[in-house]
C-alpha cells in the first residue's frame, strides 16, 4: 500500500537504516538521495522500518517499507505487506518513539550487563585471520598486564577450520579448552565468530545440501560471493539448518566453555527473492530469521539484521575506518549510533576504537596516536566500548594512559549505567540519546556530533584532527557542570571548553 504525508512546519524525521544516520534528519531544506528502499536492506548495517518526528508522529512497516523523501516537505510511504502504522499527536521526538515501542516492539528484557559496564576486546585488527592459540593468550596477558579491565574477549574470523565447520582448527589452537579456561581464570568471557555461510568442502555438506542450505531458481545449491571467498549459505527458514547450527554452537559451549557468539553476515544482499527455500523467505525474511536465531544465545552480537528493533541483544556498527573524513570515518559513529537507538536498536556497540577495517591495519600501515586517542574518547561513554588494536601496548605513553583514563571514566558512571539499562528495559529508551530527544524545541535538530547518555550525561567527543578546543550546545533549563575542568555554564548557549588531547568534554546536568 502506499501513503502520503505533509510534513509540518519545522518537521524533522529520523529512522531506517543505522548506516544511514549520517543523513539524518530528513528536515525541508535537506536533499537526500540515497536509496531509502527498507522493503530490501542493502545496507550493511541494521535497519528497522520505524520512522520518528520531533512533532510527535511516527511511521511504522513491520515488513519493510520503501520511504521517499520528496524536496517539497512530502513523504511518499510504500509497505511491502499490510498497512503501515501511522501515528501522531505524541508531542515530541520521545513521545512519538515511545508511543511506537509501546505498541510494536517486545517488551522487557536487556542484554548482559557485562557487555555494557565492562569492555570488550577483538582479536580482528591485532591478528586477522591469523589467530591461534599464542596469540590470543598473549593478547589477553596483555590486557591484564597493563591493568585494564577485563571483560568479554571475542574471537574472530580464522579460529575454525573452515566456513561451516565449526571445530577450532588444531593447527592454531593445540588445547582450545584449555585456552579457554586459562581465559576464563583471567576473568573474561569468550564469544566466537560464527557466520551462515558454508564451503562446498566442509563435512557436512553433503547432509545440509539435502536441505539446510539456499538453492537458486535453478533448484541448485546457491554459491554466493561474499568478503571471504564463494560459499553456500544457510537457509535460515529450514528447521534443519536451525537445528543443525544450534547443535554445533551447543557443542562449542558444552566442550570447550564457550560463552556465546559474534554472529556475522546475514546481509539481505546474500540471498535472491527468487531463492528456492524451506519456507517462503525474502532476503530481509532471512536477515531477520538469522538475527532471531542468534538471540537464542545469552551473549550474543549482531551486525546485519532487519526487523529486530527492542528485542534484547547485542549489536555493532559495521567496521568503520581508521580516518578523521569520510562516510565510515570517525565523525559518522555518533550519528549511526543515534540512529541505532531511535530505530530500536538500543544495545549497540560503536564498532572497534581506532576503526575494523583490514585494509587500515595491514602490513606497513602507521596508527596516528591522536586518531586513536579521540577514538577511545569518542567511544568511552558511548552505550559500550570495544577494542581490537593493542593501544596500551603499542601506542604512546600518552595513548595508553587515555585507553586507562577513558576505561576509568566509564567505571566511575557504573552504577548510572546499570539504572540506565532498567530504565530502557521498562521504556524501551536508547542508552545515547539526540539532544533532541531530551530537550526538544531548542533548535538541536541537526546536532549530530555531540548526544546525551540517559537524561544527566551530556558528551561532545572531539571529532577534528588538531583541534584542541570544542564548541558545545549546552540545553537551557539548568546548569552544567564542565566535569574536565569543574566549570560550571548557564544552560541555552553554546559554549568553547579547552579539550587538550587527553581530555574528553562531556557535562553532567546540576
Amino acid at each position: 500500500m502506499i501513503y502520503y504525508l505533509d510534513c509540518l512546519k519545522g518537521e524533522c524525521w529520523w529512522g531506517g537504516a543505522v548506516a544511514q544516520g549520517g543523513e539524518m534528519p530528513l528536515c525541508e531544506g535537506v536533499a537526500f538521495y540515497e536509496d531509502m528502499n527498507g522493503i530490501f536492506n542493502s545496507t550493511d548495517n541494521q535497519y528497522n522500518a520505524l520512522y520518528v518526528s520531533n512533532e510527535g508522529r511516527y511511521i511504522y512497516a513491520e515488513k519493510g517499507c520503501a520511504l521517499r523523501y520528496e524536496g517539497d516537505c512530502s513523504i511518499r510511504v510504500s509497505s511491502l505487506d499490510g498497512e503501515a502504522d501511522i501515528s501522531d499527536g505524541h508531542g515530541t521526538l520521545k513521545g512519538a518513539y515511545r508511543a511506537a515501542v509501546q505498541k510494536h516492539f517486545p517488551k522487557g528484557g536487556t542484554v548482559p550487563k557485562d557487555m555494557v559496564l565492562l569492555p570488550q576486546y577483538n582479536s580482528w585488527v591485532e591478528m586477522l585471520r591469523g589467530i591461534d592459540q599464542k596469540k590470543v593468550e598473549a593478547y589477553a596477558e596483555s590486557i591484564v598486564e597493563s591493568g585494564l579491565p577485563v571483560g568479554t574477549l571475542i574471537l574472530d574470523d580464522g579460529w575454525m577450520r573452515a566456513y561451516g565447520d565449526w571445530e577450532f582448527d588444531p593447527s592454531k589452537f593445540s588445547d582450545p579448552a584449555e585456552m579457554i579456561n586459562n581465559l576464563h581464570r583471567l576473568g573474561f568471557r569468550v564469544i566466537l565468530w560464527v557466520c551462515p555461510f558454508v564451503d562446498e568442502d566442509v563435512p557436512d555438506f553433503t547432509y545440509l545440501e539435502k536441505g539446510a542450505l539456499v538453492r537458486d531458481r535453478f533448484e541448485a545449491v546457491a554459491i554466493r560471493r561474499w568478503w571471504s571467498g564463494r560459499s553456500a549459505v544457510l537457509d535460515m527458514s529450514s528447521p534443519s539448518a536451525q537445528d543443525w547450527m544450534e547443535k554445533k554452537l551447543n557443542a562449542l559451549m558444552r566442550v570447550y566453555g564457550v560463552d556465546g557468539f559474534k554472529f556475522d553476515a546475514g546481509d539481505p544482499l546474500y540471498y535472491d527473492y527468487d531463492d528456492r527455500t524451506f519456507r517462503k523467505a525474502t532476503p530481509n525474511d532471512q536477515s531477520a530469521l538469522w538475527a532471531q536465531f542468534a538471540s537464542k544465545f545469552k551473549y550474543s552480537e549482531l551486525r546485519a539484521c532487519v526487523g529486530m528493533g527492542g528485542y534484547p541483544i547485542v549489536q555493532r556498527l559495521s567496521d568503520k575506518n581508521n580516518s578523521w573524513t569520510g562516510k565510515k570515518g570517525i565523525r559518522s559513529l555518533i550519528p549511526n549510533m543515534l540512529q541505532a537507538g531511535i530505530t530500536g536498536y538500543t544495545y549497540c556497540c560503536p564498532d572497534m576504537v581506532g576503526g575494523g577495517q583490514e585494509s587500515d591495519f595491514g602490513k606497513g600501515s602507521v596508527q596516528n596516536d591522536e586518531f586513536l586517542i579521540r577514538s577511545c574518547e569518542c567511544a568511552a561513554l558511548m552505550t559500550m566500548i570495544q577494542f581490537s588494536y593493542a593501544i596500551w601496548n603499542k601506542g604512546s605513553e600518552t595513548a595508553r594512559k587515555v585507553v586507562k583514563s577513558c576505561l576509568d571514566l566509564r567505571q566511575s558512571y557504573a552504577d548510572y549505567f546499570k539504572d540506565l539499562l532498567e530504565e530502557c528495559a521498562l521504556t524501551g529508551d536508547p542508552l545515547m540519546r539526540h539532544m533532541e530527544y531530551e530537550f526538544p524545541e531548542q533548535g538541536f535538530e541537526k546536532i549530530k556530533d555531540q548526544f546525551m547518555l540517559g537524561e544527566k550525561v551530556l558528551v561532545a567527543p572531539v571529532l577534528e584532527q588538531g583541534a584542541r578546543m570544542r564548541d558545545v550546545a549546552l540545553p537551557a533549563g539548568c546548569k552544567w557542570l564542565y566535569k574536565p575542568t569543574g566549570e560550571v555554564f548557564g544552560g541555552g548557549q553554546t559554549v568553547r571548553v579547552s579539550a587538550p588531547l587527553a581530555v574528553l568534554p562531556y557535562f553532567e546536568r546540576v
